[in-house]
């Protein structure tokens, strides 16, 4: 059984649109272009990890890079 990721951190850059977001296993992944509404919604939920599997990987498909 694999270890669960929780996002610890993350950085917007509302000039390039480029979303960070980084995990408790020391990985990242970068995802572009995100909307300045997306990265306040982010801001808003109690839940990143979730927010981020559901938003940013399966319903809006964003150009996504692995960070590691």
């Amino acid at each position: 059984m694999g270890t669960m990721l929780t996002v610890t951190s993350w950085k917007y850059n509302s000039t390039s649109r480029y979303l960070k977001i980084f995990y408790n296993n020391g990985s990242g992944e970068l995802y572009h272009p995100v909307p300045e509404f997306i990265y306040n919604n982010l801001l808003r939920c109690t839940d990143k990890t979730a927010f981020v599997h559901k938003y940013l990987e399966y319903d809006l498909h964003f150009t996504r890079l692995s960070i590691q």
